[in-house]
């Protein structure tokens, strides 16, 4: 999601907890609310803070 002309990518989200070695990890959002696939690359574009999630 664009935020302020930039592409939020999981990799620089404070929410995200991946690993450095292959670049996959958890999304804390997502693991929250109890999504079955809540595992996403470094590289995934945000869906979730600059969209669904006040402040």
């Amino acid at each position: 999601m664009a935020h302020g002309g930039l592409v939020m990518r999981c990799k620089s989200c404070e929410k995200w907890y991946g690993a450095e070695d292959d670049d996959y990890g958890p999304c804390s959002i997502k693991h929250a609310r109890g999504d079955a696939k809540y595992i996403t690359h470094g590289e995934h574009r945000c869906d979730e803070i600059y969209k669904d999630v006040e402040g």
